[in-house]
């Protein structure tokens, strides 16, 4: 198989460092306190928020993407349930242009303009393995992570390290290729004035140091029902790619996603008449298929 021309779409796949170049915050205006939270309250903050949400809907997604020095304009839904179901679809003048899914067992991502436009897809414990050749460096947690859904382990070993304004959680891990990384979530140290982030960004950087991926919250919102604070604009960047994507999410919505409803929206199985490719046997399926997406499931 020719290699795939992911393109600009690829942008949308992840969701997903030491950097200084945090987003600029009211700390001029705000007390810092001079104590620097521990572990404990760090992880308890995180986990207090997401145990609040099981899963969230987004009707309307804007999505400005750039690879480059290209930019295109995506419309888009999206819907994320823990721990790893999630889906994004969105349409460029109106067709549909991407679609991108997972769920315990895989993920996958369709892309129209790619070259050729197949359903991609990845089981888990392959990719495990670490033999999977990758166009990009998929991170399931982080779209999670960057949507205010994912439960930190308070058994684990973190790592403290303060700054004037900013404040880092360091955890060392592995990515799902089983690659050693450190994953980072970033606090303002300051109380964040309302509609800005008290977590400001969730990074993921190899042992070296290289950023892989970084997700900067700018804007939240709170949720009525719960009071979960969920992000409302979310910036992605992928520096080796050259990828950025801003989300722009309106009318996010907290919601309980029945079983069988689940089972049809983070599967594929709408995507059977496209021509799939497994990445890590390396095969195509169903090459006679049509090249189109159906309708999003209900």
């Amino acid at each position: 198989m020719r290699r795939a021309t992911i393109g600009l779409g690829l942008a949308i796949v992840l969701l997903a460092s030491g950097c200084n170049n945090w987003p600029h915050t009211r700390t001029e205006e705000a007390h810092i306190p001079a104590e620097v939270p521990g572990v404990p309250q760090l992880v308890g903050y995180l986990n207090d928020n997401a145990r609040r949400v099981q899963a969230i809907q987004c009707p309307q997604v804007a999505i400005d993407c750039k690879q480059g020095n290209q930019r295109a304009g995506l419309d888009g839904m999206l819907v994320c349930q823990k721990p790893r179901n999630f889906r994004l679809r969105a349409k460029l003048f109106g067709q549909p242009a991407v679609d991108i899914g997972s769920n315990d067992s895989e993920f996958w991502y369709w892309i129209s303009k790619a070259d050729p436009p197949y359903v991609f897809h990845c089981a888990y414990q392959d990719l495990s393995q670490g033999n999977v050749a990758m166009p990009f460096p998929f991170q399931p947690d982080m779209v999670v992570a960057a949507l205010g859904l994912a439960e930190y382990d308070p058994n684990k070993k973190y790592e403290v390290r303060p700054y004037d304004r900013y404040l880092e959680l360091i955890e060392s891990t592995t990515s799902p290729q089983g690659q050693p990384v450190q994953k980072v979530t970033v606090f303002n140290r300051a109380q964040a004035a309302p509609g800005q982030p008290q977590v400001i960004a969730h990074v993921l950087k190899d042992l070296r140091g290289n950023l892989i991926c970084k997700a900067t919250v700018y804007e939240v919102q709170v949720n009525r029902e719960t009071g979960a604070i969920l992000p409302k604009k979310v910036t992605l960047v992928w520096p080796p790619q050259r990828i950025e994507m801003a989300l722009q999410l309106y009318d996010t919505q907290v919601v309980s996603i029945a079983p069988d409803r689940a089972t049809a929206l983070f599967h594929r199985n709408d995507l059977a008449t496209i021509p799939g490719y497994d990445l890590a046997r390396r095969t195509v399926e169903n090459p006679g298929g049509l090249q189109r997406a159906s309708n999003p499931p209900p």
